[in-house]
């Protein structure tokens, strides 16, 4: 953490759980100061809540400081809190230039926040879900959901039991959002910690007295070994009665109270494509004000802080020549001679990649409007415009806007405002309307990014996952997983989504396919990629290398040649053990235009740490092309496979996606050309010459 003399105040957010309160607390800093600093003038005063902790005074023998320790009363704690550090600092007794490189402090990334926490007696009541199981004050822990399953024959393998979970999975995964979520399976109830429980019947769960079911059924138990955990439990008589339960909990709109209530099946709304509730809406301009707090679009002192604008959407968009996605942008700045405007400027990025910047030096307004907006005092309120290449925005994406001011010379120790605020007006829009719907697939990296092209309907209703016959609990674990990802990525948990077994598979043939299951426990495996370049043999992924003629199709249609691709793929999956995982895309065999994506691996333990990787974010941007294999902990994606399409283009946009990638198709279409112009214009030709001929004879 940079302190200076223009950035002198900067803080740290965090919060603790509701259920919990702090008991004792103590603060312990490390960092460095500028030697240059006058130790009596200078300090760091550090405040929790704006409540005061103490002070680091600098030492000219000695820079860095710490470990200090600082005790911190817990009165002073809340549910949300900011541990706020400014700066102060001096050089020189009289004329200190707060843009002077002497003027620093640094607190270490080594300090800590020592808590003593004490939980507080359960109150168990379902109108407080997702309370205790998932708390939003947590800003930046992973939500884990332990997911116990009803155990004994039909029970146990049911697909409406699996739905159950992933349908009241992906409800605590969208209120987990950014943070990521995970639900170890297992069919015995954990020790101590707050567990989900899918029972089908009062006998279903071995050791756990459970209330009566007279139908679909939500409630909260105490946990029998842990006082201060609890049971949140979803079940019914039947497994669709617990889907019931499960559908309930993710529509919202019954209200819950108390620790048992009786649910109806809840009437949903048909989704529409592209309407999820955390994507952009592509009708129409989409003012930052409705992404974000207006709040967080002000900015104070000479070099705040990025302002984050996070927004998602489908990576599909497709223009016309890659023409820009427009972003509108209204700033303001501060009146009067404070800033020297001919240096200071707004930046903007997207996704950390540099964009334009704007200068805060504006045209003279003329007379007499120059002189009223002089009397008023009125912050100048600027616009710009900014073109944001479609090939930028992937399904997660930040608009990044910062401002870099300068303040105006005054001269020798005359003062410099302090208090300086920016501003991005809410009413600045981000516009994907003059994008197209159309994308050439399989592209793992879009599935991994965004869930697409399975996300294109909130709920997955358009989407069928295939388990095992009876899946192993990592298994069963990587598939809820993945399934809560896609469903925090658009907001909306995966109502209607479809689970089968293998021999099911016919009956949602027309349908997107999630399929998940080691090589050796996934029947379905086998059918769905024999028609593909990667198969099965021998209880082992094998590659087939691609014809000629595909080859040749791939380097004259743009992507270049797949063989080399191919024989890289290979070489890994020869070289592969039991802890292999793979992630393969393809156009479903069953369905055209439809899409399979498979995680599988060598064995249980390949499928989960196949999920594990894709859950981070360091190694999830090498989830690419086709194909995409883990091994010895490293993941490499290959271009492997025929592409297909899916959306729409008019009509004279597909030489564009057909040549522009392509210069030997393009080359292959200029030769044509001579020809194409030719034959028509030589037949006409001849066709008047054989008149001609006719006339004179006759």
């Amino acid at each position: 953490m940079q302190l200076r003399g223009s950035a002198d105040l900067q803080g740290v957010l965090f919060g603790t759980r509701g259920d919990e309160v702090v008991t004792d607390a103590r603060l312990v800093l490390q960092g460095a100061n500028s030697l240059a600093l006058i130790p009596e003038l200078s300090q760091v005063s550090v405040a929790l809540n704006e409540q005061f902790l103490g002070a680091i005074q600098p030492d000219r023998s000695r820079p860095a400081f710490g470990p200090i320790e600082f005790p911190v009363n817990p009165a002073f704690f809340a549910e949300t809190n900011r541990l706020n550090f400014r700066f102060s600092g001096r050089y020189a007794v009289e004329c200190n230039d707060p843009l002077s490189g002497l003027l620093w402090s640094s607190i270490s990334d080594g300090s800590m926040l020592h808590l003593t926490l004490q939980k507080l007696p359960p109150v168990r009541d379902l109108a407080r879900l997702p309370e205790p199981f998932f708390d939003a004050r947590l800003l930046r822990d992973a939500l884990r959901l332990p997911v116990v399953l009803p155990q004994g024959g039909d029970r146990e393998a049911s697909a409406e039991v699996a739905r159950a979970a992933a349908v009241a999975s992906s409800w605590f995964a969208v209120q987990a959002d950014y943070r990521g979520a995970e639900f170890p399976v297992s069919s015995s109830l954990p020790p101590e910690g707050h567990v989900m429980v899918i029972a089908i019947g009062a006998d279903s769960i071995p050791g756990l007295a459970l209330p009566r079911f007279d139908g679909p059924t939500l409630a909260l138990l105490a946990h029998p070994t842990d006082p201060y955990a609890s049971l949140l439990v979803v079940g019914g008589r039947t497994a669709a009665e617990a889907a019931v339960a499960a559908t309930a909990l993710a529509a919202g709109r019954t209200v819950l109270s108390g620790e048992v209530a009786s649910v109806q099946a809840p009437e949903l709304a048909p989704r529409r494509p592209y309407d999820a509730p955390r994507w952009l809406r592509t009708d129409g301009p989409v003012r930052l004000g409705d992404l974000v707090d207006p709040s967080e679009l002000q900015g104070f002192g000479y070099t705040p802080g990025t302002i984050s604008v996070p927004f998602r959407t489908a990576p599909d968009l497709y223009t016309w020549r890659n023409r820009p996605l427009q972003v509108e942008i209204h700033y303001r700045t501060p009146p009067g001679p404070v800033l020297d405007t001919s240096v200071s400027r707004l930046d903007v990025s997207v996704n950390d990649a540099y964009l334009q910047s704007f200068p805060l030096q504006g045209a003279e307004p003329p007379w007499p409007w120059s002189w009223l907006a002089a009397q008023i005092g009125r912050p100048e309120r600027r616009t710009g415009s900014v073109g944001v290449p479609p090939w930028m925005v992937f399904g997660q994406n930040e608009l990044q806007l910062r401002f870099d001011m300068k303040p105006l010379a005054r001269g020798d120790c005359a003062a410099v405002p302090g208090d300086i605020r920016t501003s991005i007006d809410p009413d600045s829009t981000i516009d994907l309307s003059s994008a197209y719907r159309f994308a050439a697939l399989p592209n793992l990296a879009a599935f991994a990014g965004a869930g697409f092209p399975y996300t294109t309907m909130a709920d997955l209703s358009g989407t069928a996952a295939v388990l095992p016959e009876r899946p192993d609990a990592r298994e069963f674990s990587a598939f809820l997983g993945l399934v809560g990802r896609m469903a925090a990525m658009v907001g909306h948990p995966a109502t209607g989504l479809k689970v089968v077994r293998p021999q099911e598979l016919p009956q949602v043939a027309g349908l997107d396919l999630i399929v998940v299951g080691a090589l050796d426990r996934q029947p379905a495996l086998a059918s769905l990629l024999r028609d593909g370049p990667v198969r099965i043999e021998d209880r082992r992924l094998a590659i087939l290398p691609p014809g000629r003629l595909d080859d040749l199709r791939s380097r004259l249609l743009g992507g270049g040649g797949r063989r080399d691709a191919a024989e890289r793929a290979s070489a890994q999956l020869r070289a592969g053990g039991e802890g292999m995982g793979a992630l393969i895309g393809f156009e479903s065999p069953l369905a055209a235009g439809r899409s399979v994506v498979v995680l599988t691996g060598a064995s249980p333990a390949g499928v989960a740490a196949m999920a594990e990787a894709m859950r981070d974010p360091a190694r999830l941007p090498k989830v690419q092309g086709g194909l995409t294999l883990l091994r010895d902990g490293r993941l490499e994606g290959y271009a492997i496979g025929r592409t297909y399409t899916i959306g729409s283009l008019p009509f004279w946009l597909w030489p564009q996606y057909l040549l522009g990638d392509s210069p030997v198709g393009l080359l292959a279409l200029l030769a044509l050309a001579p020809l194409l112009i030719g034959a028509p214009a030589y037949w006409a030709l001849r066709r008047r010459a054989a008149r001609r001929l006719r006339e004179r004879t006759a």
